[in-house]
């Protein structure tokens, strides 16, 4: 037992932290099944990862909206220390746009927006928590991407894995130089290491809709480096370049979400909710839709995931670890990764193509004044559109190798049954969730050598040339 919730099977795990479905056995009699993620014994005297877990513990106890991934209960059993969250039965946004994109099939875009909606809906209550005194705990997501996003059975939309969060009240600290989140979906401050705020979330939503809206990729090339370019340049393709029958209310809302200047996006995931709900309703009810959906795109799923919960809460604790036949989403996966850190060499670009927002402003500052009325003025559009840079178009029978599919290394997915094997294009951009950006000059190139090899060869006759001439001075003296 860990407080009032019986263990059941090891479902998943890694780093510091192990997942277990736990029976929340309440006091009227009635009982729900739980995803208990267990602190590994070895670390339970690390002062370091102590801090992390209370970190992280806090700050999801705080989190409480229908649109949000539930955390309900943390506490210290013994030497155990546990964090209770609910347990959900879907697929994430990106197993659907997968599918659609196998089967080269659209994402109507009611149901898009209104996807987006619930989300923006969650993002704002987690950008507006306050601490007890009613303190802003200025708290950005940093990780809004169709992989954390998650779609139940029954229709509902729930962001998860707050485990890349920045929050005030967070004791363990960023590495400055460190830039979190998956790398299609930064935004252009991130890029350039400029300090952030909660509008990056509304820029990674907003290139989040762009691409369910296009079915293709925004900002996602062939390497992290020319990622980071694209992502720096900003050029947003304006949808209805190519199909002139896209609607101008939902490039209104695309367009304005992605400003390059972030004092001209959306001030809040609320402002953004409100043109979003707006445009869905124009085009119906959409729980249902999205419930049928995922029906289809997954026959028998809910029926497979609902038998393994069944049969992982009847197993005993040391029973060896039963894959879920899907994902299972959690409220944070910081304590089951280890970050990995890579370096990328970027070439020095002027500080002239820098947004211009102050860089001097304070990481974590409150929420920016609301902005009027979507600026007139359109990005640049790109020569053409840009769909996955150079990727072999596979379908759903296309299967990549182990270490290339999402559930072997997707943060905050426990395992990995047949169903979630469906990968394709998109398993190859979540490479890591931490990057380390370095802005250094480019390697000299094979023209740029030759000066300098000629410089030094001037460089040594004059000082042949010095000593030659201070020696017939030493003989002319004598």
């Amino acid at each position: 037992m860990l407080g009032r919730y019986e263990v059941g099977a090891k479902i998943g795990g890694g780093g510091m932290a192990t997942v277990f479905v736990g029976r929340d056995i309440r006091d009227d009699g009635t009982e729900a099944l739980v995803a208990l993620k267990v602190i590994r014994d070895e670390f339970a005297d690390d002062e370091q990862f102590m801090t992390m877990f209370a970190d992280e513990a806090k700050l999801l106890a705080r989190l409480s909206h229908p649109n949000v991934i539930q955390t309900l209960d943390f506490g210290v059993n013994g030497t155990h220390r546990f964090i209770a969250m609910e347990l959900l039965n879907g697929r994430t946004l990106a197993d659907v746009w997968d599918v659609l994109a196998g089967q080269q099939a659209k994402f109507e875009l009611g149901l898009a927006a209104w996807i987006c909606a619930r989300v923006a809906e969650g993002l704002h209550s987690a950008h507006e928590l306050v601490d007890e005194a009613g303190a802003p705990l200025s708290v950005i997501h940093r990780d809004v991407n169709p992989t954390n996003v998650f779609l139940t059975h029954s229709g509902e939309v729930k962001l998860i894995d707050f485990g890349l969060a920045k929050a005030r009240v967070r004791a363990a600290k960023s590495v400055d130089g460190i830039v979190k989140g998956k790398i299609p979906y930064l935004a252009p401050e991130q890029a350039y290491g400029l300090p952030i705020d909660r509008r990056i979330d509304i820029y990674a939503l907003g290139t989040t809709l762009w691409e369910l809206s296009t079915m293709k990729r925004l900002f996602k090339r062939d390497t992290d480096v020319d990622t980071i370019k694209a992502i720096r340049d900003a050029r947003i393709p304006d949808p209805r370049q190519e199909n002139p029958d896209f609607p101008d209310a939902l490039w209104k809302i695309i367009d304005r979400a992605l400003r390059r200047e972030r004092d001209e996006r959306y001030a809040s995931a609320e402002e953004m909710r409100l043109d979003l709900d707006a445009f869905a309703r124009s085009r119906g009810p959409h729980v249902h839709k999205l419930a049928t959906l995922i029906s289809q795109l997954f026959p028998g799923g809910e029926a497979r995931q609902a038998q393994w919960l069944r049969d992982a809460a009847a197993i005993a604790i040391d029973a060896p670890t039963m894959a879920p036949p899907a994902p299972v989403p959690i409220a944070s996966s910081s304590l089951l990764d280890v970050d990995e850190v890579q370096s990328v060499r970027l070439p020095d670009l002027p500080d002239s193509a820098r947004p211009s927002a102050a860089a001097s402003e304070a990481i974590g500052n409150d929420t920016p004044k609301a902005s009027g009325a979507a600026p007139d003025a359109t990005h640049a559009d790109a020569s053409k559109a840009t769909g996955p840079a150079k990727e072999k178009p596979t379908g759903r029978a296309s299967v990549p190798p182990p270490s290339k599919r999402r559930g072997a290394k997707s943060k905050g997915r426990i395992g990995a049954g047949p169903e979630s094997k469906r990968t394709t294009t998109r398993a190859r951009d979540a490479t890591s969730t931490t990057k380390r950006v370095k802005r250094a000059e480019p390697p000299p190139s094979p023209a740029d050598a030759e000066p300098r090899e000629d410089t030094k060869k001037l460089w040594l006759i004059v000082t042949t040339v010095v000593v030659l001439l201070f020696a017939l001075a030493l003989v002319a003296s004598r």
